[in-house]
């Protein structure tokens, strides 16, 4: 049975046997079955019955491994499954959302901003300006600031547009101590520029010893630069000047107009000819120009001094408001501009960086806002007669207690008095 269906099957052409049914080939390439009892002729009458036999024989070719001789009509297995390789995932392209363009755009801003400090801090015109003779540390920072009524950068040209004069030499025309202590609230303390003084003893400038004597606190200025102004200020009050920073009138005029002018309102109209300022009333945008004309302005001021020092808050004020504003957070035009203008007028002593910077931005800050503490250090006398001059003498004791909150000892020029 089985040489039947295996070695038989595949050596005849012609003929298959299964069982007892015959299975020919016809001429035109088929198979017909039919059972070794039946006549040829009787393939139509027994269809039926062949289709059933030749499901029979399908199955027993498929056995026997000659699927390729069994008859057309008898059903196939299923070819054995074939391993699948699984071919790699298309590459999706990686779309630029708003937020991967928000996240590169920050960095791209802050390593700015870290370039244009950098750049500022390594830039900055530095000088020797903290006292020869210091006293001890203060508790906290105090930085000493001052605008120079000095001419240097302006030609005659923009000395004459400017009102500045011709005044040889250099004084200054703005004072202040800036007190930072981590906790607490900033003090700025503004000082006349005429405040009667004691100026220390001190080298001058052709080399002469020069013995302790009273003046006018912008004389020390002139006598012997920045190290003998922060040696006066420390002598009169007793707090250790840790930095110090020069503002030239130019770099006014060029700090204004790198932020677009400030906006102050005038409740009448000024025509002030020593300093050039001409405006009528109301809310206006000065230029550099009128700016430092407005901050610089005296004789037409009932206040004076008094009231010059008011302004030159106000305006700190208003350019510590621009600086921060969001025009200038987003604008890195605007940034560049207002540095070029800060490292051609502004000076800062040897020991100042970055940090130093950074916190005294920040301490600025909190004064503009309203957070810290403005005054004016207490006053005596505005009107004070000495050797031969018109003075403003400061109250000693009220002025005692306001830099003992500050952290200062008793200034020396105190002590020399007991």
């Amino acid at each position: 049975m089985v040489d039947l269906l295996g070695v038989g099957q595949r050596a005849c052409h012609h003929w298959a046997v299964t069982g007892s049914t015959l299975y020919r080939r016809l001429p035109n390439g088929s198979w017909a079955a039919q059972r070794e009892d039946q006549p040829a002729g009787a393939d139509e009458a027994g269809a039926p019955e062949q289709e059933e036999v030749a499901a029979m024989a399908a199955s027993v070719a498929v056995a026997a491994g000659g699927a390729s001789s069994a008859p057309p009509d008898a059903p196939s297995s299923p070819a054995p499954s074939q391993p699948t390789i699984a071919s790699p995932a298309p590459t999706r392209r990686r779309r630029w959302s708003i937020w991967r363009i928000l996240k590169w755009a920050a960095a791209a801003y802050v390593l700015w901003l870290g370039a244009l400090m950098v750049y500022a801090a390594v830039s900055l015109d530095k000088v020797e300006a903290l006292s020869p003779d210091p006293i001890a540390d203060t508790d906290g920072t105090v930085w000493l600031l001052v605008g120079s009524d000095s001419r240097d950068g302006l030609t005659k040209k923009e000395q004459r547009a400017l009102r500045t004069g011709d005044t040889e030499g250099q004084r200054t025309d703005t004072i202040m101590l800036v007190h930072q202590k981590l906790g607490q609230t900033p003090t700025l303390v503004s000082i006349p520029r005429d405040s009667w003084v004691t100026i220390p003893a001190h080298t001058a400038t052709d080399g002469t010893d020069v013995e302790d004597r009273g003046g006018k606190i912008n004389a020390a200025y002139s006598y012997g630069g920045a190290p003998l102004l922060s040696q006066t200020i420390e002598y009169n009050t007793g707090l250790h000047v840790d930095n110090y920073m020069e503002v030239g009138m130019g770099g006014i005029v060029d700090l204004t107009d790198s932020v677009g002018g400030v906006e102050v309102c005038f409740e009448e109209a000024i025509s002030d000819e020593n300093s050039g300022l001409d405006v009528p009333a109301g809310c206006q945008t000065l230029d550099g120009r009128d700016a430092l004309a407005w901050v610089r302005m005296r004789y037409a001021d009932p206040k004076g001094d008094l009231g010059r020092i008011e302004r030159q808050r106000q305006y700190i004020a208003l350019m510590v408001d621009e600086l921060l504003s969001w025009q200038t957070l987003v604008n890195p035009f605007r940034q560049w501009d207002i540095v070029n203008a800060m490292l051609d007028s502004v000076r800062v002593d040897n020991g100042t960086g970055l940090i130093d910077l950074g916190a005294f931005g920040l301490g600025m800050g909190r004064i503009a806002a309203g957070s810290g503490e403005v005054t004016t250090v207490p006053i005596d006398d505005t009107d004070h007669w000495e050797n031969g001059q018109w003075v403003i003498k400061w109250d000693p004791a009220e002025a005692d207690e306001l830099f003992s909150s500050m952290g200062g000892s008793t200034p020396q020029a105190v002590l020399n008095q007991e």
